[in-house]
């Protein structure tokens, strides 16, 4: 009966956890929080980032969709072309142009006859904010008094930007744009490139 008792507590004393088996659990425990804590992080990082690229890049989506919008409505198109020189105050002959850097037109609802022009165009700002210390440059929309403001984001480097004008002269019959667009979007101090290529046709009759 005795010898019972003792191997009934003997059994008992040995059912449960030792020290180091206990110190053991807690730093595979502790890797694995810390592990899952700095996926945690990076992943909420990673969406933060994609949301401020994609609102950047809003800025830039939007700035196109109104200078297509814009161009359809618009007539008596011209293009500034290398080495030229228009102004937005005077009224030029309807031009094409292959690569030009200035876009001008009349926009709705004035008739071809219209003073009113508006143009797009690329411009240095006069900063250090690229990459390496380089100056940005913007997209903006000008008046005829040569007035321009910005349309993108001052996050926004615009590095390429070409029309493609056909149809604009009197022979032709119905103007057709051709943007090339190219830049970069400034995220927590980081560049990302970016490439859009779009095409307006006029939609309104000479």
């Amino acid at each position: 009966m005795h010898n019972k008792f003792l191997k009934s507590n003997k059994i008992k004393f040995n059912s449960g956890f030792t020290l180091i088996e206990i110190m053991v659990a807690l730093s595979v425990f502790m890797v694995i929080m810390l592990a899952a804590i700095g996926s945690l992080v990076i992943a909420s990082d990673a969406a933060s980032k994609a949301r401020q690229t994609r609102i950047v890049m809003d800025s830039v989506n939007f700035a196109m969709e109104s200078m297509t919008r814009n161009i359809r409505m618009g007539t008596n198109f011209t293009c500034k072309r290398a080495g030229e020189t228009i102004y937005l105050s005077t009224s030029p002959t309807p031009l094409n142009c292959d690569g030009g850097e200035l876009l001008a037109f009349i926009p709705a609802p004035q008739p071809p006859t219209s003073t009113l022009r508006i143009g797009y165009r690329r411009f240095l700002r006069d900063d250090t904010n690229g990459p390496s210390g380089a100056s940005t440059a913007t997209l903006q929309s000008c008046d005829q008094t040569d007035t321009c403001t910005d349309i993108v984001s001052p996050d926004v480097d615009i590095t390429y930007l070409k029309f493609y004008l056909v149809g604009a002269e009197p022979e032709q019959i119905q103007p057709n744009v051709y943007i090339v667009l190219k830049g970069a979007v400034k995220v927590k101090g980081v560049w990302s490139n970016f490439a859009i290529q779009t095409m307006a046709s006029q939609r309104t009759s000479k």
